[in-house]
């Protein structure tokens, strides 16, 4: 499947009248490394919010969609309509397919390190021996010593907490890996090792992953696709932020060009016009 999402005609709201985030139209390609910068406040984490189904935001209408193309959907499934759904079935989307990074780490703080790492394996029926396995190879390529595997969470460095975090949803089995500044807390040689592993991993598996983050030199390095969210404001001076397919960049080889083809020499000018 070429895209993994197709977006149109989506406005994202907490509030009613108050939009937050609003897209004409997005084409999502599979199996990419996929970036979305922008100003703070003005959508960024209400996109990955919406797409993994984690709230919703939707403003829903006759012309609103939200299409996820798994392996074997080949009309894809509906996002929007699975907010009519049970909290089972939505639950039963996220586990089967998503998979979710958070600079707020969401640990629990009641397991062991150990624990909280295999959690969502054993969540989706994986053997525990396979699930330690797993984990400790992981640890082991992000600079983690095996020691900790049974230590309290509460006992371990922001550094460390941020890096078990990332070894828990790295190895489940996702189709999408949704990340909210996810390196955070990290400094840049971890910040950068992370991403690189990430990177091969998505490559190996054949898999998306959406990455929100203020830092351009990851976004410049690793990433295959770059979303901008352009601000914008209403006329009672609501701000919001707004997705545009023309505005998408992407890479082939060492060469970013824009949705024309157009090669782009400078993307740090490009990207600081959605930053300024």
């Amino acid at each position: 499947m070429e895209n993994i999402f197709i977006v149109k005609n989506l406005v994202c709201a907490y509030k009613p009248d108050k939009p937050v985030l609003k897209i004409s139209d997005l084409h999502i390609p599979n199996g990419k490394l996929i970036f979305l910068i922008g100003k703070s406040g003005i959508g960024k984490s209400t996109f990955i919010e919406t797409l993994g189904l984690m709230n919703n935001t939707i403003v829903d209408t006759s012309e609103t969609s939200i299409r996820f193309f798994p392996e074997n959907t080949e009309q894809g499934i509906e996002l929007k309509s699975s907010w009519h759904s049970s909290n089972e079935n939505l639950a039963k989307l996220r586990l089967d397919y998503f998979s979710f990074i958070f600079q707020n780490t969401n640990l629990m703080p009641n397991f062991s390190a150990g624990q909280n790492m295999m959690a969502s394996c054993l969540i989706q029926g994986v053997d525990v021996k396979k699930a330690k396995k797993d984990v400790l190879q992981m640890m082991q390529k992000l600079g983690l010593e095996h020691g900790i595997f049974d230590k309290r969470v509460v006992d371990l460095s922001g550094g460390q907490q941020q890096r078990l975090s990332f070894v828990r949803a790295a190895i489940t089995d996702f189709t999408v890996l949704f990340g909210d500044e996810p390196t955070g807390n990290l400094d840049e040689k971890t910040a950068f090792d992370l991403m690189s592993i990430l990177r091969e991993l998505i490559r190996i598996k054949g898999k998306t992953c959406i990455i929100v983050s203020h830092d351009l030199k990851l976004a410049d390095k690793f990433a295959d696709v770059v979303i901008p969210i352009a601000k914008k404001s209403t006329d009672d001076g609501t701000v919001y932020g707004e997705i545009f397919q023309h505005d998408v960049i992407s890479r082939t080889a060492d060469t970013w060009h824009d949705a024309q083809g157009k090669p782009i020499q400078d993307t740090y000018s490009y990207f600081s016009t959605f930053l300024s």
